[in-house]
């Protein structure tokens, strides 16, 4: 996966905080760019952006 804005890969981005949920665990990244996304990682390993959340910081 690539941040939707510059395309820099989304496993190089900072981790900013990871959550615990029935499903798996949120967790909320930073990119390069400051765009920051939301991930949902389940139990099977699947992983998948949810959301583009506030963007340049």
């Amino acid at each position: 996966m690539r941040c939707e804005r510059c395309g820099w890969p989304v496993d190089e981005a900072v981790i900013l905080s990871t959550h615990s949920t029935s499903q798996g665990w949120v967790r909320y990244r930073r990119c390069v760019c400051g765009t920051v996304s939301i991930q949902l990682v389940t139990l099977d390993g699947q992983s998948g952006t949810l959301a583009e959340a506030a963007g340049r910081r």
